[in-house]
């Protein structure tokens, strides 16, 4: 619990790991370390949070990196049960947005839930069609995903989309249901990209494990590589990404105060890189600070609480008070002052552009802000230090 005015940070500090080693300030270095290669996927549930959180990133870090923004379900009225944008809506205001906080000179990989029976209000396409031509007429350079949970229909809609922009980037996704298995990875890979037509060497292969939180990472190392060997032996491929995320699905079992929370996306990806037989220059792919599914349910059936996630070495660092409606959002101001106390694992207000508005909400009157801000915040500190993180590593 934050006791306000108080001094709360001195009570927090026992709680917490002695065993953080990066010094604060060292990641004002990894802007010159980037280079031009493909580092990094982040998968973004695309809301403004994150959209926001990606604005800063200089033209070098984009370089470095290529999300995959996710597209979100329209808004929703839950007092009306009714959609308040029409799709033609929604994905104009995505686009214009995309355009703006993405920009326009950077690849975005986009992936979406759409189905067969979501359609337009004008206009005989498809969904998926006018999805990515919207995208492109606003200059965004949009790569379509075609993941293992697409219908044929949605593939059809793509190739056509594809076809009529004129484009050749696909990023194939496999997404886990299941066990993997090196054979059945490949074939999907090898017949999905002869299905759409397309260049292996136009393609990402992205092998999306999804949530691994409660993987055993030792015992799973040695089967992932090989499913990675397989993906690279089936095609010449543009990049070989390894996605997953271990973030959980939400705080509500945490109680008020400081904890740690294993990421185990990252020492996954470092298990499976040092295996024998996994192949070279394959790209770590997480969800961030968020949960691999994206939240659907009626907001007013939960109770927010004011929190902070940190990412942190092989953790995040999850600081978390009690409810905003009963007890406001200024307690999250408390939680800034928190962690700028604490170095490490805090990065020093240099490191992001997230670490700085962290250090603006503890030391000056800047407001707390709301959810969206704390997940601007959070996203691109992570996004940095993930870069950071890569590039860091040691040749395996």
């Amino acid at each position: 619990m934050v006791d306000r005015g108080r001094g709360g940070a001195a009570q927090w500090i026992g709680s917490l790991p002695k065993q953080c080693r990066r010094a604060a300030g060292e990641g004002a270095k990894m802007n010159n370390n980037q280079g031009n290669a493909l580092a990094y996927v982040p998968v973004l549930k695309w809301k403004r949070g994150e959209q926001t959180a990606v604005e800063t990133l200089t033209s070098v870090q984009k370089d470095a990196v290529m999300p995959i923004a996710e597209l979100q379900e329209r808004p929703y009225d839950w007092d009306k049960e009714k959609y308040t944008k029409s799709w033609d809506q929604h994905i104009e205001a995505i686009a214009v947005a995309t355009a703006k906080y993405w920009g326009t000179t950077h690849e975005i990989a986009f992936d979406q839930g759409i189905t067969e029976s979501d359609k337009l209000s004008v206009g005989a396409e498809t969904v998926w069609e006018h999805l990515f031509h919207v995208l492109w007429s606003k200059g965004v350079r949009a790569v379509p995903v075609v993941s293992s949970l697409a219908q044929p229909m949605e593939i059809t809609a793509m190739k056509k989309a594809v076809s009529k922009g004129q484009k050749t980037r696909w990023t194939l996704r496999y997404v886990r249901q299941e066990a993997v298995t090196p054979a059945v990875v490949a074939s999907w890979f090898q017949t999905t990209l002869g299905m759409l037509g397309a260049t292996a060497a136009n393609v990402d292969a992205v092998l999306d494990l999804e949530y691994v939180a409660d993987w055993e990472v030792p015992k799973r190392a040695a089967e992932i590589a090989a499913c990675l060997a397989a993906i690279a032996s089936a095609a010449s491929w543009r990049s070989l990404v390894l996605s997953s995320g271990a973030f959980p699905a939400n705080l509500a079992g945490i109680m008020p105060g400081a904890h740690q929370i294993q990421r185990t996306d990252w020492a996954l990806f470092k298990a499976v890189r040092l295996q024998p037989g996994a192949p070279a220059g394959v790209i770590y792919s997480d969800y961030g600070v968020s949960h691999i599914l994206a939240f659907d349910s009626d907001p007013r059936m939960m109770k927010m609480s004011a929190n902070l996630r940190y990412t942190h070495d092989d953790r995040w660092f999850v600081f978390k008070a009690r409810s905003v409606k009963d007890f406001g959002f200024e307690q999250y101001r408390d939680l800034c002052k928190v962690l700028v106390a604490l170095k490490p694992p805090y990065m020093g207000a240099a490191f992001s552009k997230g670490d700085t508005n962290y250090d603006k909400v503890a030391s000056s009157g800047v407001g707390p802000g709301n959810a969206t801000h704390w997940r601007r915040d959070a996203t691109n500190h992570h996004i940095h230090f993930a870069l950071w993180q890569i590039a860091s590593l040691p040749a395996p």
